[in-house]
């Protein structure tokens, strides 16, 4: 068991550090949708995959990791979705795996927000574990059921939806993978106790602001193509 352990953590920290530099490389370098683009994006889902994957064999064989199980959650269907966005895109037909996978995240998501509920009740809400419950649950629950419903109405879809789709899932992804790291690495920052909610915030707070200025980026550059 002490060898397995071993195998799936180095192996989860290796994927981890490998979908970090990949998502600065898709996102920082090289043209979007060029070969770079393609090749680094591939590695970075797959470095995703084997995160998730590698975390809930630690979780459920190992020992149990709150943070551990909700960013591997949210980060992969972040992942999987904005590459199988790419694959929809094509026959406008979402496929039962994306269904599901949307289900079972808006589940997920919805658990994590009753759980936070009840931990901040059970701790006069004074619970750092409650309120990062409710802020992730509700991300999760809405990622999953902006999804489900794009699907349900996907022949209503703009023309790029695809784009925004994919980027926002993508970056997403990288914005948790980033949080994941800051969390797990916290010491190194030598953080007093009553800041140990900024490496949980601070990659959304840049994160966010950045995306949103490339989505208006884009959407401007493809309604003067469409003049």
């Amino acid at each position: 068991m002490e060898i397995l352990e071993k195998i799936l953590i180095w192996s989860h920290v290796a994927a981890g550090a490998l979908s970090l530099v990949t998502g600065i490389l898709a996102a920082f370098f090289g043209k979007k949708g060029g070969k770079l683009h393609r090749q680094v994006g591939k590695i970075f889902f797959w470095s995703m995959f084997w995160v998730f994957v590698s975390a809930l064999l630690v979780v459920t064989l190992i020992r149990v990791n709150f943070f551990l199980t909700i960013i591997a959650v949210f980060s992969f269907y972040m992942a999987f979705s904005g590459y199988r966005v790419l694959k929809i895109k094509k026959t406008m037909k979402p496929e039962l795996i994306d269904w599901t996978a949307a289900v079972i995240t808006m589940a997920f998501g919805s658990g994590l927000l009753v759980y936070g509920i009840i931990n901040l009740i059970n701790n006069d809400f004074g619970s750092l574990v409650g309120y990062l419950s409710l802020i992730f649950g509700f991300f999760t629950s809405q990622t999953g059921y902006v999804n489900f419903k794009g699907f349900r109405n996907i022949d209503k879809q703009e023309k790029m939806w695809w784009w925004f789709a994919h980027m926002n899932s993508m970056t997403g992804s990288f914005i948790a993978a980033i949080t994941a790291f800051l969390v797990q690495n916290g010491r190194m920052f030598d953080l007093p106790d009553q800041y140990g909610w900024v490496p949980w915030i601070l990659p959304a707070l840049i994160g966010l602001p950045l995306v949103s200025y490339w989505a208006g980026k884009y959407k401007k550059q493809f309604s003067r193509a469409t003049i």
